[in-house]
């Protein structure tokens, strides 16, 4: 009996020495996934600022062949073999490390990985290998790197918007008979022709025509996420390689229940993490990734974004215009803001300078009490220039953009809207701006009716750019539809729309008895009493109640250790919002303040400040409140007459507040994302 328990012992001893001779019968050294780039932070993080010269037609890459020979890093390994000759097998993958969801959540797939270019080509071999050998390849980082078919669309070259192929969709239009009979009915509502609105209908057919074809991989719609990165080499025998998953040796393909399987999450925590005959190296070198627009490239004139078939071209220039060049090179485009004709400007008939002529509350409180008897009003609406170039500029020597909102020649009594909008989209990132916005209030506190903005909003109305699922009874609620519960059953669970702001004007911080559920007891304010300005912090969800805290009215909530007053009017309401106030001197006396928008997978931070190494946090929401946004976005810096009916614990109303006498004047100095 002693005996025979001898021979089991040497038995699982041997058993043991020979399984641990197969799992060791390779080694993986010296991994460095970027051997051929030495700009970096410190010992472990490299950093990079993407060429972003191609990227408007072809999506980020990094790096480009303007900064690495081939366009490419190179990474390095070597593979000692303990064992007989044989062959090896070895990949490389990527993740963005800033913005992603933990590995091993329900939503890792949402990640933003890859790997080679070519998503068929599965694991590289090796030679056969006797003893040791020194592995050199190359990566790149580009966009889709699934290559998933719902982010292919047309061919870039072919998607310049020409007279010839817009006759041929008014054509098209035309020849449709119940497209015709929809078109009358929509003129009307818009109080406009229906050759207007034909032409407005080509426009949003060849657009969508653009979006939904698929002859073309367009990485540009799912680009390159901004932060760091993390490397992953995994290399294995033929053993290894065989209990590898297809939808993992390949990122493209999907599992059984048809999904993603992320890389990342397979060999750190699940079924890859001690997988026979393999080797998984994560590299300790990060890539620090970050982009800067370039302001001075121009600013070019979208035909698909003007909503007018008469295109006014007296101020057209080299550098803002609707040419091919432009379209290919300028990271900006002139902004072009819808203006909804069911509201107008009952507007007193004054053209002044609040700012320069310190208007008083006196002056303002005249204005109410005389033409509260005269009724001597004009009814007129906001506006958008219909002269393309005339109010915004882009200066190539100080790589500045300005952007202006008109002066009123007597008895013209327009109060315009502008902005930019920028061409290259991301998902997530810290948005930072410098911006220089005119002044809003005068010394004795009267604003001029100008609410100044930084914002993010989503970057195409097409299947591609869709929000996640909303899971919950009541999904989103189209933009389009009104702040009413009989808009409650037009809820979907996806939308395109999405928009993260930031808006600066007089306000009062606090929101009105109604919001705070009609007690009389409730906090408020005479903001006119004051020289402080209100920035609010916007975040439009959709109305989407999936969030377990989902506001609904004025509520403080505990945002990530902080206690945060918020304010959705209703349930149906597609937006959250927070208000802080600020000196006006503070925000708008200087030569420029900084603007960051830190949009996260699970949360959003505002931030401001004078020191962009030092910025001030003033908000910020989670997803357990309000449900963040996963597309594409743009950023916009515009500025605009909202209406008084926006924002009704205003001390001052829009109706009562003159014309602009003189150019309202903003510079846009620099906008950096990482």
């Amino acid at each position: 009996m002693q005996f025979t328990s001898k021979i089991y012992t040497f038995s699982l001893l041997t058993i043991l020495f020979f399984s641990n001779c197969k799992r060791n019968s390779f080694e993986v050294e010296k991994f460095n996934p970027l051997s051929n780039y030495n700009t970096k932070k410190n010992d472990s993080t490299f950093l990079i600022t993407t060429d972003l010269s191609n990227s408007v037609l072809y999506g980020i890459e990094i790096p480009t062949v303007k900064q690495l020979p081939n366009g490419k890093f190179t990474f390095e390994f070597s593979i000692k073999n303990n064992g007989a000759p044989q062959q090896f097998f070895y990949k490389l993958y990527y993740q963005n490390e800033s913005y992603k969801w933990e590995n091993g959540d329900s939503l890792d797939t949402e990640n933003f990985y890859g790997s080679w270019d070519v998503v068929e080509m599965e694991y590289k071999s090796t030679p056969i290998i006797e003893k040791e050998l020194a592995v050199k390849d190359s990566f790149r980082i580009i966009g889709n790197p699934r290559d998933e078919k719902l982010y292919y669309g047309a061919d870039p070259e072919k998607t310049f918007m020409n007279d010839s192929l817009l006759k041929g969709f008014i054509k098209k239009v035309n020849s449709e008979s119940d497209w015709v009979e929809s078109i009358k009915q929509k003129a009307i509502g818009n109080k406009i022709s229906i050759e207007e609105q034909t032409y407005l209908e080509a426009l949003w057919s060849i657009d969508n025509s653009f979006q939904t074809d698929s002859v073309y991989n367009n990485r540009y719609k799912r680009n390159p996420r901004m932060g760091n990165y993390k490397f992953l080499l995994v290399v294995c025998d033929g053993v290894g390689l065989s209990k590898i998953p297809d939808d993992v040796k390949s990122i493209g393909k999907k599992n059984e229940k048809g999904n993603f399987t992320n890389p990342f999450t397979y060999f750190l925590m699940n079924e890859g993490k001690n997988l026979e005959g393999t080797k998984v190296m994560l590299a300790k070198q990060q890539l620090a990734v970050s982009s800067s627009l370039d302001l001075g490239s121009g600013l070019y004139v979208d035909k698909l974004k003007i909503n007018s078939s008469k295109i006014n071209t007296s101020a057209f220039k080299p550098n803002c215009n609707t040419s091919e060049t432009l379209r290919r090179t300028a990271h900006f485009s002139q902004y072009f803001h819808h203006i909804n004709k069911t509201i107008e400007f009952v507007n007193v008939k004054e053209i002044r300078d609040v700012i320069a002529e310190n208007f008083t509350r006196e002056q303002y409180a005249d204005l109410i009490s005389s033409y509260g008897k005269s009724k001597n009003f004009i009814h007129t609406y906001s506006s958008v220039t219909d002269c393309p170039c005339k109010t915004v500029t882009s200066d190539n020597d100080s790589k500045a953009i300005t952007i202006f909102n008109p002066a009123n020649a007597p008895n013209e009594f327009k109060k315009e809207h502008v902005g930019v909008i920028s061409r290259i989209g991301f998902t997530y990132g810290k948005w930072c701006a410098k911006i220089k916005f005119p002044k809003i209030m005068s010394k004795d506190n009267v604003w001029n009716g100008l609410t100044t903005a930084f914002w993010l909003i989503f970057q195409a109305d097409s299947k591609w750019n869709m929000r996640r699922i909303c899971k919950s009874d009541v999904g989103y609620i189209p933009k389009q539809f009104p702040d009413d519960e009989g808009s409650v059953k037009e809820a979907r669970p996806q939308v395109t729309y999405s928009e993260i702001d930031f808006e600066i004007l007089k306000e009062s911080k606090y929101w009105t008895k109604s919001a705070y559920n009609n007690g009389d007891n409730y906090p408020k304010e005479d903001a006119s009493k004051n020289n402080d300005l209100t920035i609010c912090c916007t975040n439009w969800d959709m109305g989407c109640q999936q969030p377990k805290n989902y506001v609904i009215g004025a509520k403080k909530i505990n945002v990530d250790g902080k206690e945060i007053e918020f304010c959705r009017w209703n349930y149906f309401n597609k937006l959250v919002t927070s208000k802080v106030s600020a000196p006006h001197e503070e925000v708008f006396n200087d030569d420029f303040y900084y603007f960051e928008i830190d949009w996260q997978p699970q949360r959003i931070i505002w931030r401001i400040g004078k020191d962009k190494n030092n910025l001030k946090e003033i908000c910020s929401m989670n997803n357990e409140m309000t449900s963040i946004p996963n597309n594409q976005m743009l950023m916009v810096m515009s500025q605009e007459f909202h209406y008084q009916e926006w924002w009704p614990t205003a001390p001052f109303q829009q109706n009562y507040t003159p014309f602009p006498k003189n150019d309202l004047v903003g510079k846009l100095l620099e906008v950096e994302i990482r």
